[in-house]
């Protein structure tokens, strides 16, 4: 029966990913107390507020990059290394190669 893996070099960049949304977020949230002369205590009471633009933010980049993939599709030119798109899942069968014996044969 097949199974799925997620390779580590795909959770360390989404990782990175999600940690840029989630200062750009914060970011946004410190320029807009700054404009509206809000106490800087929204820093913390609107925590989840500035989690769920982290996440829409998110959501928002891996549409982007599918988007861009698609694209690159359509023309002919599909990217030689599929490790920057989004959830990429790689499949094995079980009882085959192991991962790193499969990428260096």
């Amino acid at each position: 029966m097949p199974y799925f893996y997620i390779p580590t070099r795909r959770i360390r960049t989404e990782s990175l990913s999600l940690l840029a949304c989630f200062v750009i977020a914060v970011l946004l949230n410190v320029y807009a107390i700054v404009t509206y002369d809000a106490p800087f205590s929204e820093l913390w009471t609107s925590i989840l507020y500035v989690l769920e633009a982290t996440f829409v933010l998110y959501a928002v980049w891996i549409v982007l990059r599918l988007l861009v993939y698609g694209f690159l599709c359509l023309i002919g030119r599909k990217p030689k290394d599929e490790h920057h798109l989004p959830f990429i899942l790689h499949r094995h069968e079980r009882g085959y190669r192991s991962h790193r014996q499969h990428h260096h044969a």
